[in-house]
């Protein structure tokens, strides 16, 4: 819950400084996607990618399905 208050709390202060002092929605909405993507680098969770091995090297489609044109 605070590592989310501290997210919209980077995104929200600067976005509504810059419409506040500009009054022009051009300034604006860059600067909210800016500092969206600067509250999401804030705290890094160390993931790991999960690859499907049972699915490695097979082809996904199916060649014998009838569609009606034969």
């Amino acid at each position: 819950m605070k590592k989310a208050i501290i997210r919209g709390l980077v995104v929200l202060i600067p976005t509504y400084i810059v419409a506040y002092l500009t009054d022009k929605m051009v300034y604006v909405v860059p600067m909210l996607a800016a500092c969206g993507f600067i509250a999401a680098s804030l705290f890094e969770d160390n993931t790991t990618k999960r690859i499907d091995t049972d699915t490695a090297g097979k082809d996904n489609t199916v060649d014998d399905v009838d569609d009606g044109s034969a």
